[in-house]
């Protein structure tokens, strides 16, 4: 079965969390960016970051995986999973692009 894409939505456990967070809730997010850093590099994250909606601010992400329920295994492993939670979907067919070469 080919691989597919799946959306993944962190929403924080409170609205005002990017404003509001603690000294513990900043580590723990350094260690959420490290997990995607790897995860990037791994092959399995597509695109990543923080949505500035006025309605609330969530992060977002695209992995490509053989299932759901691959996805979630390795949401699991997440440590934002302490300051929110995933909501995940799979995604229909997609275009997608090669990153533009460094210096374009």
């Amino acid at each position: 079965m080919p691989s597919s894409l799946f959306f993944a939505r962190l929403v924080p456990n409170r609205p005002d969390f990017p404003l509001s967070m603690t000294a513990d809730e900043q580590a723990t997010m350094r260690a959420h960016g490290e997990f995607l850093q790897g995860q990037f590099a791994a092959g399995t994250l597509v695109v990543a970051g923080p949505v500035l909606d006025p309605a609330g601010v969530f992060g977002m992400a695209v992995f490509e995986a053989e299932s759901l329920d691959e996805v979630h295994r390795l949401l699991e492993r997440d440590p934002a999973r302490a300051v929110g939670r995933y909501e995940v979907a799979s995604m229909g067919p997609s275009i997608v692009r090669p990153a533009r070469p460094a210096g374009s």
